[in-house]
């Protein structure tokens, strides 16, 4: 079954005003080349993201590194879904290694994050993936992460983004066949949440993604992308 492909930038904490030169250049190579099998979602910081998009062509969609679960409140620092939306955020990042790790966000926590983002019909972008001593483990850590999300979700609201976290900026990658079986496993998990639905929904690759392995990852039959940075 024909699933969209998506590559998608996560700029973590890096960029200014000034990297809006970085946009245009994709923006253009993208026009030029007439690019059309992969949708480009890229997620610079909070502080750039209402600028840029008002500055860039509809060939590039933009998305958040994070959101809040509430709306409105006395959340020092944080930023909503509802907030995002009005800014023209499509898509937003929940789950990420980097927060589960430094912001010890639960299953529950990421429940929460993702029912709100939907409720904006906004696209989550679901990052779940095991650490390196969870390798023997790796079903059941997926297959637990895996339950944050709701019970009835499809590929029109949900992306699933396998990014080991010991690949995660370390230049290590699992082989082609191992990338290619996970993204196997994580369908047949997800199958038995939705049922055929699960065919529909793009499951996309990161950690360690580069120049080097970028074709020959992406070629592979259960992997519709790439989540970079």
């Amino acid at each position: 079954m024909k699933r969209t492909n998506y590559i998608i930038a996560n700029w973590k904490m890096n960029g200014t005003e000034k990297s809006i030169s970085v946009i245009k250049s994709i923006q253009k190579y993208v026009l030029r080349k007439r690019i059309s099998v992969s949708k480009i979602v890229i997620c610079p910081p909070f502080t750039i993201l209402g600028s840029f998009i008002k500055k860039t062509h509809k060939t590039i969609s933009f998305g958040a590194q994070d959101t809040h679960y509430e709306d409105l409140g006395a959340f020092t620092g944080s930023i909503s879904s509802l907030m995002l939306k009005s800014l023209g955020v499509k898509y937003v990042i929940v789950g990420h290694s980097e927060r589960r790790q430094y912001q010890n966000e639960s299953v529950s926590e990421l429940s929460k994050k993702i029912n709100s983002t939907l409720s904006k019909n906004l696209k989550v972008i679901f990052c779940i993936g095991e650490k390196f001593n969870e390798i023997n483990k790796r079903s059941s850590i997926l297959k637990k992460q895996l339950s944050s999300l709701p019970k009835k979700f499809s590929n029109k609201n949900i992306i699933i983004a396998y990014e080991p976290v010991w690949a995660i900026g370390t230049g290590k990658t699992p082989t082609l066949k191992q990338i290619n079986n996970i993204h196997k496993t994580i369908r047949k998990m997800i199958h038995r949440k939705i049922g055929k639905e699960a065919l529909k929904i793009s499951i996309i690759y990161g950690g360690s993604v580069n120049s080097n392995n970028s074709k020959d990852i992406l070629a592979l039959s259960d992997v519709d992308g790439a989540l970079v940075g």
